[in-house]
């Protein structure tokens, strides 16, 4: 099965039975409601503005044009978002589930393999507090730790709000919309949808792999999108939010180091 190159970014591990697929597709309309499962987030416009004093070699770099945030506790989230991951292919129909601890983020991503009954599964969790990386093997029951900013440093995000909204599940989301360069230089068209009422506290930005934005200025990022330059599309699109303890997620007593 192939995917697109961003989604394949997402993953540094090695999946014998997945590849990459590309798809190509048109900008999608103005904004949306976004309360379907399928939904798909809007196309980000090009943003001529140039950042300035990135470092192609440290790690990831953002610039979001905005005031400074303030976290705002009222809306605090701990609890379980589960997205869709797909592309311009229908066909296409990947999935990942992301855990909001007080300090901690844990992901899986969830790929099909090419028989109906395979599935890979990869684990990561972020420690916002020490800037630590774990990667869970679940067969063997072992992790690895590195540091945050050790895959793809040297991202470099420029996203601004343009007063241009949508909703995700019933939930207001400001869009902020520009472009992503990556370590080799690809230039993507990227929009993320940012929850207004969920917010994880513990860092002003998380962007997992140092990809995908998961938290933008202490908001949840519930809808995320990029277009390539030869028109490939991917979506990653909330489907369902379910707050509550988050605690056995992040408990390691089962795991031992690799």
């Amino acid at each position: 099965m192939k995917k697109i190159v961003f989604v394949f970014l997402l993953f540094s591990v090695t999946l014998t039975a997945a590849a990459q697929k590309k798809n190509k597709g048109k900008n999608a309309p103005p904004p949306t409601d976004y309360n379907q499962p399928d939904s798909t987030a809007p196309v980000a416009p090009p943003v001529s503005k140039k950042s300035k004093g990135k470092s192609k070699s440290g790690p990831v770099t953002t610039d979001y044009q905005q005031p400074t945030p303030v976290a705002d506790t009222l809306t605090k989230f701990k609890g379980v978002i589960k997205y869709r991951i797909t592309t311009d292919d229908p066909a296409d129909n990947d999935s990942m589930i992301i855990v909001f601890g007080d300090h901690q983020i844990r992901i899986t991503m969830f790929i099909p393999g090419s028989r109906a009954d395979q599935m890979f599964e990869n684990t990561f969790i972020a420690n916002v507090l020490d800037s630590s990386f774990i990667l869970l093997d679940k067969r063997t029951k072992t992790y690895k730790t590195e540091k945050i900013s050790t895959r793809n440093a040297g991202t470099e995000f420029e996203l601004g709000y343009f007063k241009k909204n949508s909703q995700i599940l019933k939930f207001f989301c400001r869009e902020f919309s520009g472009q992503m360069k990556t370590p080799d230089g690809e230039m993507y068209e990227a929009a993320a949808l940012v929850s207004n009422q969920h917010s994880f506290i513990s860092t002003v930005d998380y962007n997992f792999l140092n990809i995908q934005p998961v938290v933008l200025g202490y908001k949840i990022v519930l809808g995320w999108r990029t277009k390539t330059a030869a028109n490939e599309n991917t979506y990653i699109v909330a489907y369902k939010i379910e707050p509550g303890d988050t605690a056995p997620y992040f408990d390691l007593s089962e795991y031992r180091p690799k």
